[in-house]
């Protein structure tokens, strides 16, 4: 047996003893040489992130209290995605009211959207109040659906793919990730199959738009006879994403 095999045995025996810490020592210490064998590296590397995955799933899970969670929901932009991420790991119907509170106080489109999301995913049903881009709204989680799911989405899908995927799959694309960042920002509305080409000619001149090709989306709509229309504005385009 080679020197780091021993190692790695030695490791093994230590995680069968559930001596994890121990373990992720060992290896790290084995990282820090300056030459390890490309086969014998990529056994220790993986065996690492074991230890060190391990070692995060052992630590003690903090425990948020509604105050807190309506800190960081009030805090940085990390701090409300770091709320989000608790939120969807709980019981988020628990935690409704301050959902709400944040809702109707300026909520920032993408953690808004985000929280959305959450609910969904969590089947919750029930009223809530928003300010959406301005506006006051009220909408239940339980009648919408996952962004791409409805059927004005998939119709949208379908006319990018109509008119490029033949011709030029890269181009549609990326008006397909263009579409999907705005039925996220859109939520919680979803795509009505009444706007699916709108919004789907609205993501094409946005991708072109972006690449400086305007002529080429005015000689796209001769080709394609498709009339210009100024009927929807693309949130992507108020926010300014990119």
């Amino acid at each position: 047996m080679d020197y780091y095999q021993e190692i790695l045995s030695k490791c093994n025996a230590l995680l069968v003893e559930n001596k994890v810490q121990e373990a992720y020592d060992l290896l790290e210490e084995e990282l820090r040489m300056p030459y390890i064998p490309k086969d014998s590296e990529e056994k220790i590397i993986a065996l690492y992130n074991e230890c060190r995955q391990q070692l995060e799933m052992q630590k003690p899970q903090k425990t948020y209290t509604e105050e807190d969670l309506e800190d960081l929901l009030s805090g940085t932009l990390d701090e409300q995605f770091a709320a989000v991420e608790v939120l969807k790991s709980s019981n988020i119907r628990r935690h409704l009211p301050i959902i709400e509170h944040y809702f109707c106080g300026n909520p920032h489109y993408l953690v808004r959207s985000l929280l959305v999301e959450a609910l969904i995913d969590q089947q919750v049903h029930g009223e809530l109040k928003m300010d959406y881009e301005g506006m006051e709204i009220t909408f239940d989680p339980g009648f919408v659906e996952m962004p791409m799911e409805s059927d004005g989405a998939i119709q949208a899908v379908a006319w990018i793919r109509e008119w490029f995927e033949n011709d030029n799959p890269s181009f549609a694309m990326m008006c397909v990730e263009t579409l999907v960042k705005e039925a996220y920002l859109k939520l919680p509305f979803n795509i009505d199959e009444d706007e699916s080409q709108l919004i789907a000619l609205a993501a094409v001149k946005y991708v072109f738009y972006a690449y400086g090709e305007q002529p080429a989306f005015e000689k796209f709509l001769a080709e394609k006879a498709l009339a210009q229309s100024s009927g929807y504005e693309l949130l992507l385009n108020k926010h300014d994403m990119e």
